[in-house]
């Protein structure tokens, strides 16, 4: 197989070396809510192919919020090897023009960066 990707939920830092050790390619969801940061996951393990990194809890707070969360993200598909994504669901309070302001901006962000 040429690519093998681990469903890690929550915190996994620790965990990244045993599963490249395992031959793992690649992990998901890194979820930001507890504290995976894709940046930093990038540059320490750059074989690494990764996808998630959307908080996405923070889709509904708004234009400024989005555009937050998605400046490391867009550092990272400059990197290659990321799938961006939110892990499991968006919740239900995001509101429609939120999450179409959030696709809107991921889209082309992963149109100018995405490999």
């Amino acid at each position: 197989m040429k690519n093998i990707l681990v469903d890690t939920d929550g915190y996994c830092w620790d965990l990244i070396p045993l599963f490249l050790e395992g031959g793992a390619t690649g992990m998901y969801p890194f979820e930001t809510a507890c504290g995976m940061d894709i940046v930093k996951v990038r540059k320490t393990f750059p074989q690494l192919q990764m996808m998630g990194g959307i908080p996405k809890s923070k889709i509904g707070l708004g234009k400024d919020s989005i555009d937050a969360f998605l400046e490391p993200v867009e550092e990272v598909l400059k990197m290659g090897g990321y799938i961006p994504f939110g892990d499991h669901f968006i919740p239900p309070e995001v509101t429609w023009e939120g999450f179409q302001y959030y696709r809107n901006r991921l889209n082309q962000i992963i149109d100018k960066y995405g490999k």
